[in-house]
């Protein structure tokens, strides 16, 4: 009974729970309501295994009504059942029903067209590209880089990041996604899409992984997809390849997708809206844009026109605009056709459409038609025809432009180009364009307009606009060279811009198989000439694109004054060139390859040894170019190398066994998910014509857009591993179409020197590098003389064979700057044959009689085949063996013992002479001698004998030695004899 107490307050304290639960019940059932029929809605359940599934009864707006009395479920439609295109299918009585005028339906698909906000399922994520160009303390902000909804499309600009958009979709059978996209062309920028499973597994099949192929500015292209039944994920991923070259940033452009459509998916419960601007009638499958002057709002069966006076509209208008008063900018000046009486006049136009009002106040009136005037010339190669304006002359025939057409002299040839200085009509090979970056026309008084003296552009309303002038051109007249090193034709022109702010001009060139920037000018440029050169005879196309600063007021003009173009297939001729071979089809019959035409002879002479032309006609021997270094002549109109190179020092190399293609893996780019690229680059050391280095692309579709494979010597492209074990190859380029040199002992060089220092590459023995000079004419906007590469090669007999090619290590993508590349290969295929005089000789001690003789060679050479290293040979002394004292010290022997030996020869002869003396003396003497001195009888001469001699002398006979002339310095006499001679007086003994 002690722990009463405690239970009853347990008691209560449940007993109120139950009382607090019992009227929060009891309030909820008073605050929601039931269900009624506007409330609920049918929803099928997910599929069973059998593929079936239940229909059931829920609300629309989960918790605000509860459901009383809810119908039981029931069988439902099968899992693959769709409704036509254009119908979607009523819940509740599970038919399918046409789509009410204002709203469209794909049947069994999906739709996604409005990006005023990331539409639902999408989803948007970024990466930060890695390399060896970042730093860790580089962290790129990819804020920038995201994908972003702009109204009528969603567009990404990467700027060193990956951005990827996704969706995920569940196919109830097998369909196909496609999609409208802009990508115009940049070399560090890609856009891949991706089609993966539920296990994120790529297809396996072509088109589950691809590139779509770049649009060009301001154009749309659509890429179709087929898909399998079941989950799949669509990846829209734009990366920017990190680039050495920060110029190139400048020249991006955004990715843009506009509408995706997928089919396959499961029925529609409801149709889709149209879109502002757009209208549909009764089971529509697609919505009808709006005309002009014409607008229409979200879910409309038809568009409203516009106030024709006061109004204007563009097509796609979800609004009526006020027609503004017009201005200078609404009209043009065009060029009367010339008359009978080569009479012309200024005429004035307004832009079509008009949308500009004359009957505002401060409104401009149109301006009449200007006095007669006399009718400008035609361009050179063109005569004026009667009725139809200028016109370009005959075949074999020649104007200036101000006379009519003469025809070529006998054996001479019309000189045919495209030339343009006068613009009162648009050329037949000419267009003018304007782009923008939305699906939305530019406005119809934005254009490239003809004045008289030059053509301009004219922005009108249009701000954010390209001015495209596009130049068609057939093709160009010879044969062009395999290393497309010769000039074919030329491209000049002259322009000027005026700018108000930050405007750019863009020149773009097909000639290497997209169209490319070849030169670009920002802010204002001062009238200039500009001149570009064609080695292909292919056909081309030029363009002209400018826009402006984009401020409101700003006047910002672009001017072209002249165009010409030399040596095409079409056009007219000003002149005509002697043909000293004669005249085949039109065209001179151009010297042999390798010769030039004499201009006092006319004549075809031959260039001289190991000299060529780079020219299709030419004139004069100063034509001739002499092959760089290393280099020789092939067919007299290309220099190449036989890979067989010999050096100042006469050391011959042989690099035959290393003129097949190689192929060098530049630095690895990756992101956190693994996705990467790197470039990837081959070589061809010396290789001919049919063994070049080939890139290409392998993108699907590619040969769609004519994007063409690169022969060369060096080329590059850009590689992605893909996870399905291979590979993805775009952007092909070449950095090396010919071989300029070949030099070694290069160590002299200061700016071989430093490229070596900004590479990271030691310079220590670089003077016995041989190094190959290769070059690419292709310009661009980071290159404006083109790209460059040397391929350094190292005599390293550690690496047999092929060898190892490096990229400078400060430099792992093969270049510091984006224009010039380097590469040193090390093998020992690339040293010389050693000569006697690098080989050093070791004489081992004797031993038995025999000596071994050790061989060493260097390390910058390799021995001659059969070359020992070393071999054994009879004991026998050579000085060259003897140590560096006794070199010394036998020779100094040998010169002392020389000088005795002379030494006692000389004191011999001495001796001998006073033997002979003292024999004379001993003449006198009998053999009783005692002594005594013998007596003489007589000092004095008898009579009749004369005196001869007073005393006795000795002469030299002959050659006096050396030591006689030293002797005779020193006791020099008159006569230079050594005896004086005595004259003593005859006295009586007694």
């Amino acid at each position: 009974m002690r722990n009463s107490p405690h239970r009853m307050s347990r008691l209560l304290c449940v007993a109120l729970m139950i009382i607090c639960i019992t009227k929060l019940n009891t309030e909820a059932t008073t605050t929601v309501t039931s269900c009624s029929k506007e409330d609920l809605k049918y929803e099928y359940t997910t599929c069973d295994d059998n593929g079936g599934r239940w229909k059931v009864e829920v609300p629309i707006e989960p918790g605000k009504c509860s459901i009383t009395g809810p119908k039981a479920p029931v069988r439902g439609k099968s899992c693959d059942f769709t409704c036509q295109p254009g119908q979607y299918l009523d819940m509740e009585t599970e038919e399918c029903k046409p789509c009410g005028a204002g709203t469209y339906s794909l049947g069994g698909g999906e739709r996604f067209e409005e990006w005023e906000q990331l539409p639902s399922g999408f989803k948007v994520s970024t990466e930060t590209f890695q390399s060896f160009f970042q730093t860790d303390d580089q962290n790129t902000n990819c804020n920038m880089s995201i994908w972003t909804p702009r109204g009528n499309y969603i567009s990404c600009l990467p700027q060193g990041c990956t951005s990827a958009l996704t969706y995920s979709v569940t196919l109830v059978r097998a369909g196909y996604v496609e999609f409208e996209y802009q990508f115009p062309s940049s070399s560090d920028t890609m856009f891949h899409f991706i089609v993966q499973n539920s296990q994120c597994q790529s297809y396996g099949s072509k088109g589950g992984s691809q590139f779509p192929d770049d649009t060009g500015e301001g154009k749309w292209g659509k890429v179709k997809v087929h898909l399998t039944s079941g989950s799949n994920v669509l990846i829209w991923k734009a990366l920017s390849l990190v680039s050495e070259s920060s110029s190139e940033s400048n020249r991006r452009k955004p990715v843009l997708i506009r509408k995706v459509e997928i089919h396959g998916v499961a029925f529609t419960s409801e149709c889709t809206k149209c879109k502002n601007g757009t209208f549909s009638s009764e089971g529509a499958v697609s919505c009808s844009t709006c005309e002009r002057n014409t607008f229409s709002l979200k879910g409309q069966q038809s568009c409203t026109q516009c106030d024709s006076k006061s109004e204007y509209s563009e097509p796609g208008a979800s609004v009526c605009l006020k027609r503004p008063a017009c201005t200078k900018k609404d009209y043009y000046e065009v060029q009367d056709v010339c008359d009978s009486n080569k009479k012309t006049r200024k005429l004035y136009k307004w832009f079509e459409p008009q949308i500009c009002r004359t009957d505002m106040t401060g409104a401009v009136k149109l301006p009449g038609p200007s006095e007669p005037e006399d009718c400008p010339p035609c361009n050179p190669g063109m005569h004026f025809v009667e009725g139809k304006g200028c016109q370009f002359c005959p075949d074999n025939m020649f104007s200036d432009g101000a006379k009519s057409c003469q025809p070529c002299p006998a054996s001479t040839s019309p000189n045919i180009n495209l030339e343009y200085r006068w613009w009162n009509q648009m050329p037949a090979n000419m267009s003018a364009n304007c782009l923008t970056f939305a699906d939305t026309d530019c406005s119809t008084n934005a254009s490239w307009v003809l004045a008289g003296d030059h053509i301009h552009t004219q922005f009108g309303r249009s701000r954010d606009a390209y001015l495209v002038l596009i130049f068609k051109i057939d093709g160009f007249r010879g044969q062009e060279s395999e290393n497309k090193d010769i000039t074919i034709g030329t491209v000049e022109f002259q322009f000027e811009t005026t700018c108000a702010g930050n405007c750019e001009l863009l020149f773009l060139s097909d000639e290497f198989g997209s169209s490319g920037i070849v030169k670009s000018w920002t802010a204002g440029q001062k009238k200039q000439e500009y001149r570009h050169e064609i080695k292909s005879i292919q056909p081309l196309v030029l363009t002209w694109a400018f826009q402006g600063s984009g401020e409101t007021e700003a006047e910002d003009v672009a001017r072209i004054f002249s165009v010409k173009v030399t040596n095409t297939l079409s056009g007219g001729a000003t002149d005509c060139q002697n043909c000293m071979r004669g005249v085949k089809d039109n065209q001179c019959i151009p010297c042999p390859a390798g010769h030039y035409v004499d201009p006092n002879t006319t004549n075809c002479h031959p260039c001289p040894n190991n000299e060529v032309i780079r020219s299709r006609l030419a004139w004069g021997e100063d034509s001739c170019v002499k092959c760089g270094p290393g280099l020789l002549a092939k067919e007299g109109t290309m220099c190449v190398s036989d890979c067989i190179y010999t050096d100042d020092a006469n050391r011959k190399y042989d690099f035959t066994a290393l003129k097949s293609p190689k192929f060098v893996k530049g630095a690895n780019l990756f992101t956190g998910s693994g996705t990467g690229y790197y470039h990837g680059f081959n070589i061809s050391l010396c290789a001919e014509e049919k063994t070049k280095a080939f890139c290409q692309s392998n993108m699907t579709e590619s040969k769609m857009t004519g994007e063409k494979p690169v022969h060369s010597m060096v080329c590059r492209s850009a590689i992605v591993p893909t996870k399905e074990a291979h590979i993805v190859s775009t952007q092909p380029v070449s950095i090396g179409d010919y071989l300029t040199k070949i030099l070694t002992n290069q160590s002299h060089d200061s700016e071989l020197h430093k490229l070596y220092e900004q590479g990271g590459v030691p310079t220590e023995g670089m003077e016995r590098h041989v190094h190959f000079f290769y070059k690419t004419d292709e310009k661009t906007q980071a290159c404006v003389k083109g790209r460059e590469t040397i391929i350094s090669l190292q005599c390293d007999l550690t690496q047999e064979g092929d060898g190892e090619i490096e990229v400078p290590p400060k430099c792992p993508d093969g270049t510091c700057d984006g224009c010039m590349f380097h590469f040193l290969w090390h093998s020992d295929r690339a040293c010389p044959q050693c000569q006697e005089e690098d080989i050093q000789i070791i004489v081992g001690e004797c031993a038995d009689e025999l000596q071994t003789v050790h061989y060493s060679y260097p390390k910058y050479c390799k021995p001659k085949k059969g070359m020992k290293s070393q071999e054994q040979r009879k004991c026998r002394l050579k000085l060259a063996a003897l140590p560096f004292i006794l070199k010394v010290a036998i020779p100094s022997i040998v010169g002392i013992g020389v000088i005795l030996f002379l030494c006692v020869i000389y004191c011999w002869m001495r001796n001998r002479k006073l033997e002979y003396k003292y024999m004379k003396l001993a003449e006198g003497s009998g053999p009783n001698y005692d002594g005594e001195l013998p007596g003489v009888d007589s000092c004095g001469l008898e009579d009749g004998e004369d005196e001869q001699f007073d005393t006795v002398s000795f002469k030299e006979t002959k050659k006096k030695g050396l030591f006689s002339k030293l002797r005779g310095k020193k006791y020099k006499s008159h006569d230079d004899n050594p005896f004086e001679t005595s004259h003593t007086e005859k006295l009586p003994l007694t």
